[in-house]
């Protein structure tokens, strides 16, 4: 591990993507911030003690042997998928995140998302004659309703406790085990059974190598051929192609991704042009809330700053 330089009594913190103002001007009262952008300079990495980011900017052994002051790097999020952890453990760098910061918000987006799926909402545009009415009306009519139906969660959370309270009945598969205070009286099943039983089936695994591919053709062969299918965890945990088979095979399911392999979604995506996929442009923790939670990732960053301990600090390699 390299030996580094104290840190000085008013550090250097790159911001590399946005954050909250709040947060931001928090921050800036203790620390000289520099906004670095996705990809920061060689300057600003010479100088930084501390490093802010989201999705976009890559923690890995090439950033960190520009920065040979670095000692913290913040991500305002959850997932660590842009962190190379191991060249970080290697060169004394810290990293503190925001688990469950946008918890809430990626659980209102599968529901929203779902709803729409199954619930048509025709709209009164003016006014309207008996004959209309009744046909807007029966324009509405819903094929299922969410009470009474399955909902699988691969990878249980908020999301699960979410469909509890909508009288859904809830399976689960996690590759831990649950303790029973967090189930919410959701049912441990096996992988097999939570894809043949879900009548909506909705992905929160984390970004770990061997999650990469982990639903493909096999999986989708096993669901149901009416299933609402929800991916909001990371976009390589899905092969698309396959998901476009499914969808094609299978006129009556629906498939929302809010991530994906390519980001932006480039023209060669097996999902465009598919009029049962559901494509959003990650948006899970787009809600002032969460982005504000997951700003104040910056308490950390200061908290290593100063030799004081983290609420939230990631380990693993």
């Amino acid at each position: 591990m390299p030996e580094r330089a104290s840190i000085p009594s008013r550090p250097v913190v790159c911001v590399c993507e946005p954050i909250a103002p709040e947060a931001r001007a928090w921050l800036g009262e203790r620390c000289e911030v520099i906004d670095a952008g996705v990809e920061p300079s060689d300057e600003s990495l010479a100088r930084a003690h501390g490093l802010v980011v989201r999705t976009y900017t890559r923690v890995d052994a090439a950033l960190l042997k520009r920065a040979p002051g670095l000692r913290v790097v913040g991500r305002a999020g959850v997932g660590l998928d842009n962190f190379d952890l191991s060249a970080c453990a290697g060169a004394g760098v810290r990293v503190v995140h925001t688990p469950e910061a946008n918890a809430g918000a990626v659980a209102e987006l599968v529901f929203a998302s779902v709803l729409d799926v199954i619930r048509p909402m025709p709209r009164v545009t003016g006014a309207m004659d008996a004959v209309a009415w009744r046909t807007l009306r029966e324009r509405g009519l819903g094929a299922t309703q969410l009470e009474g139906s399955t909902l699988g969660v691969l990878g249980l959370g908020r999301v699960g406790r979410a469909g509890v309270a909508l009288g859904m009945r809830v399976v689960y598969h996690d590759i831990r085990d649950v303790p029973l205070a967090e189930r919410e009286g959701g049912a441990g099943v096996t992988l097999d059974e939570l894809l043949t039983q879900s009548d909506v089936l909705s992905v929160h695994v984390d970004g770990r190598e061997a999650n990469r591919g982990l639903v493909g053709e096999q999986m989708f062969a096993l669901m149901r051929a009416g299933v609402v299918f929800v991916n909001m965890s990371r976009g390589f945990v899905v092969r698309e192609d396959a998901c476009a088979g499914f969808l094609r095979a299978n006129p009556g399911a629906t498939a929302v991704l809010d991530v994906h392999a390519e980001e932006p979604v480039g023209e060669r995506s097996p999902m465009l042009g598919l009029t049962n996929a559901v494509l959003l442009p990650h948006i899970g923790s787009a809600t002032r809330g969460a982005k504000l939670a997951m700003s104040w990732v910056v308490r950390d960053v200061v908290a290593v700053l100063r030799g004081e301990p983290a609420a939230h600090e990631a380990t693993g390699s």
